[in-house]
C-alpha cells in the first residue's frame, strides 16, 4: 500500500497507452525487416554518400544520390525529349538538334585550325614582304639608267680632252665614254635576275596575304548562321558543308603555306645571286643553307607518306598523298594499257592508314600508356586505377 512518502513514478499516468504503442513499433519493424529480407536484390547498386548517410544528432541523412537527368552533355537520348509519333523527322525533332550541335563542335575544331594556320601566315607574309620590299627598293635602280653614273663619267671624259688639249697631244687618244645620253640603256643579265626573282617572291608572299583574308572572310560567313529551327540551321550546316568539299576550300587553305615557302625560295635563291656578284664565298654560304634547309623542307613531307609515326604531317602531305594515289593509277593505266580495275582495293588516305597500323600494335600501345600514366602520374587513385587495369591485359602483355 503506498503512502503519500512513496514517490510518484513519472510515466505511471501514461503505462497504459505506452505498453500498445511500443507494441505497434515492435511489430512495424519485424515487418520492415521481413520486407528488407524478402526484397530482391538490385540489378545495379546505387552509389551511397558517407557523408549524406551519416547520422547526426541521432537523424540519419540522406542515403541515396541520385545525379539529375539530362546532366550529361553528350547522352542526347536525355537532353532532348522524344519526339511525339510522326514527327521524328519534324522542324523541332531531336534528330535535328542533335545534328546542329554534333556539326557545331566539328565546325568550331575545323574553323580554329583553319584560322590559326591562317594568322600565321598573314603575320609571315607581312613581315616578309617588308622584308622583300627593301632589298627590291635598292637593287630595281640597276634596271633603269643611272644618271649620276653617266654625268660622272661624261665629267671625266671632258677632263681628259682638256688634258690632251694642254699637252698637245691628239684627241684620238682620249676614250669616249661609255654613258651618254645617246646610248640606249641595256640591264646587265644579273640585275634582271635578282630582281626579276625578288619581284616574284614579293608578288607571291602578297597573294599569300590576300588570299589569307578572303579565307578568314569565308570562314566567318560559314560559322554565321541565321535564327531558325533546328531543322533549317541543321540542313544550312549541312548545305555550306557541303560547299567547302565541293569547292576545295580545304585544298586552298592546305596550298596557302606552299605559296608563302615558295615565294621564300625564289627570294633565296635571288639572294645567291645577288651575292655572287660581290663575294663568292659569301654566296656559296648562303646558297649551301637555303639547299640544306629545303632538302629538310621535302624530307619533313616525304617521311610521314612512307612512315605513318613520323609526326612531321602537315596538310601539304595529304595532297601529296592524292596526288601520289593519281601518279600511281596513272602509271598503272599506261603500263597495263588498260584502266583500273573496278575490284581493286580502295585506296586509303593517311588518317586511315595511321588508325590501321594504330590497330595492329594496339597491345604494345596499351602496355605504354599504361606505363605513363602510372610514371606520370603521383596521384594515389591513378596508380590504383592503372594497377586495376594490369588485370584486363592479354596475358602475354602483362609480362611487358
Amino acid at each position: 500500500m503506498s503512502t503519500a512518502s512513496d514517490p510518484v513514478p513519472e510515466n505511471s499516468g501514461r503505462s497504459a497507452v505506452t505498453e500498445p504503442e511500443n507494441a505497434n513499433v515492435e511489430a512495424m519493424k519485424n515487418i520492415t525487416e521481413e520486407e528488407d529480407v524478402a526484397a530482391p536484390a538490385q540489378p545495379f547498386a546505387e552509389y551511397v554518400d558517407p557523408v549524406k548517410s551519416r547520422k547526426v544528432f541521432g537523424l540519419k541523412g540522406s542515403a541515396t544520390y541520385r545525379p539529375l537527368k539530362g546532366n550529361d552533355p553528350l547522352n542526347y537520348e536525355e537532353k532532348y525529349p522524344e519526339d511525339a509519333y510522326c514527327q521524328e523527322m519534324g522542324s523541332n525533332a531531336r534528330v535535328f538538334r542533335t545534328l546542329v550541335d554534333e556539326r557545331a563542335k566539328h565546325d568550331t575544331n575545323m574553323v580554329e585550325e583553319a584560322r590559326d594556320g591562317v594568322d600565321v601566315l598573314l603575320v609571315f607574309a607581312g613581315l616578309f614582304s617588308a622584308v622583300v620590299t627593301t632589298f627590291v627598293a635598292q637593287t630595281s635602280q640597276s634596271l633603269q639608267a643611272d644618271y649620276t653614273e653617266m654625268s660622272a663619267n661624261l665629267l671625266f671624259e671632258m677632263i681628259n680632252i682638256q688634258r690632251a688639249i694642254a699637252s698637245g697631244a691628239s684627241l684620238d687618244t682620249v676614250a669616249p665614254s661609255p654613258l651618254n645620253p645617246n646610248i640606249a640603256f641595256i640591264a646587265s643579265t644579273t640585275s634582271v635576275w635578282v630582281n626579276g626573282l625578288w619581284f616574284t617572291s614579293l608578288a607571291l608572299s602578297l597573294t599569300t596575304a590576300l588570299v589569307s583574308v578572303l579565307i578568314k572572310q569565308w570562314l566567318h560567313h560559314y560559322m554565321a548562321l541565321p535564327s531558325g529551327t533546328p531543322r533549317e540551321r541543321s540542313l544550312l550546316q549541312q548545305f555550306r558543308f557541303a560547299g567547302l568539299q565541293k569547292w576545295r576550300v580545304n585544298i586552298i587553305i592546305g596550298l596557302l603555306p606552299v605559296l608563302m615557302h615558295t615565294a621564300l625560295a625564289i627570294f633565296f635563291i635571288g639572294l645567291v645571286i645577288f651575292l655572287g656578284t660581290l663575294r663568292d664565298a659569301i654566296a656559296w654560304i648562303v646558297g649551301a643553307i637555303t639547299a640544306i634547309a629545303y632538302t629538310a623542307y621535302l624530307m619533313a613531307h616525304i617521311l610521314p607518306l612512307i612512315f605513318s609515326q613520323c609526326p612531321y604531317r602537315t596538310p601539304l602531305c595529304d595532297l601529296l598523298h592524292v596526288l601520289y594515289r593519281h601518279v600511281i593509277q596513272y602509271a598503272i593505266h599506261i603500263l597495263m594499257c588498260c584502266e583500273v580495275p573496278s575490284h581493286s582495293a580502295p585506296w586509303k588516305d593517311l588518317t586511315s592508314l595511321e588508325s590501321d597500323v594504330v590497330r595492329l600494335v594496339s597491345g604494345e600501345l596499351s602496355v605504354e600508356a599504361l606505363h605513363w600514366l602510372f610514371s606520370m602520374s603521383s596521384n594515389p587513385t591513378v596508380r590504383s586505377i592503372v594497377l586495376q587495369a594490369i588485370g584486363g591485359l592479354h596475358p602475354a602483355l602483362q609480362s611487358k
